[in-house]
């Protein structure tokens, strides 16, 4: 998936894992009324605030058009016609590209100084104001949590009518336990859960550690890893509990964004396997203590508990905390250093 053009209206957002109703944390907000979902009415409070305090103050667009076609595409690929113009997922990236330019910024001091002044005409005007609703749309498809439509749509008219139900304070309180206690806990829950299952699956072993693993193949036992200085090379895939690749070096199993930028800026490495080479003390415990148990040639699935992956913090857009993971490797030679 192409990098959002637009993605930094979205700086002061709040994008996390599942959504869990107000109910669930009545003790760290005030009672909100029945189904709004807490998640997404801060969501659309902070979304409001970024069209508020800084789209319409800085470019001088139209609200009631962001909105309404933050409404019509909310979490969808459907398109949209503004000034014969169709506007879609994939090239909304390009027609952005127009009218964020490098005057840009000149035109909105410009526009500061003078409120005669405007950033854009009046066509120009309805086509970046659809273009900011429809970013917004296809956006929050792509959230790692579900958002529910009404309750977002309610915080951004909400910070708008000047009737919001939270302080910023109780939003930031609350977003700040969700993310440090609730996510973790869950997480760590989850994680647990699915290892446990996977743990009972025929051809399944569990090291001292914790890592389970499943041979697929044992290669040259007399060529394998034994020492954490070693180097590798490698075929891999690493998968989230539910299934999401987050990374391959596999060209079939590469996500799909990857590929795009591979073909964009290394075409040389395109619709290739890329092996990668690396010695077993810069990497995760998991991967250090999994590799030594094939041989060159061999491949292993490995189930790797939070404690040996990426811990607490997790890392990147896909590992969260405590988040359990798994990789499917094959190994393809050895040094031994």
């Amino acid at each position: 998936m192409k990098k959002r053009f637009l993605a930094f209206l979205f700086a002061g957002m709040v994008l996390g894992a599942n959504a869990l109703s107000a109910k669930e944390y009545s003790c760290t907000v005030p009672a909100m009324k029945a189904k709004t979902d807490t998640l997404s009415y801060i969501t659309g409070q902070q979304l409001g605030h970024t069209i508020q305090d800084q789209i319409i103050p800085q470019m001088k667009l139209d609200y009631d058009v962001i909105v309404s076609t933050l409404d019509k595409l909310f979490a969808s690929d459907k398109s949209i016609k503004v000034e014969g113009i169709k506007i879609t997922p994939e090239n909304i990236n390009d027609i952005a590209k127009e009218y964020f330019n490098e005057s840009l910024q000149q035109r909105v001091i410009a526009a500061q100084s003078n409120d005669t002044v405007q950033v854009f005409n009046a066509k120009e005007k309805k086509i970046v104001s659809t273009l900011i609703g429809a970013d917004f749309a296809y956006s929050m498809k792509k959230a790692p949590y579900e958002i529910e439509k009404k309750s977002l749509l309610k915080g951004i008219k909400d910070v708008k009518e000047g009737k919001e139900i939270l302080t910023m304070e109780q939003a930031n309180k609350f977003m700040e336990n969700y993310y440090t206690v609730v996510i973790p806990q869950k997480n760590l829950k989850e994680s647990e859960e699915w290892l446990a299952k996977i743990e009972k699956q025929k051809g399944v072993k569990k090291s001292a550690s914790g890592i389970l693993y499943k041979i697929e193949a044992e290669g040259d036992m007399s060529a394998k890893a034994t020492k954490d200085e070693d180097v590798v090379k490698v075929l891999y895939t690493g998968r989230t509990k539910d299934g999401k690749v987050f990374d391959s070096n596999r060209w079939n199993d590469m996500p799909k964004d990857r590929q795009e930028l591979t073909k964009k800026y290394q075409p040389d490495r395109a619709e290739k396997n890329n092996p990668l080479e690396f010695p077993l003390n810069r990497v995760i415990k998991g991967w250090t203590e999994g590799m030594k148990l094939i041989g060159k040639g061999g491949r292993i699935t490995l189930w790797i508990p939070a404690s040996l992956a990426y811990g607490e913090k997790g890392t990147g857009k896909d590992i969260g905390p405590n988040e359990a993971l798994c990789f499917d490797v094959e190994l393809l030679d050895v040094k031994s250093e």
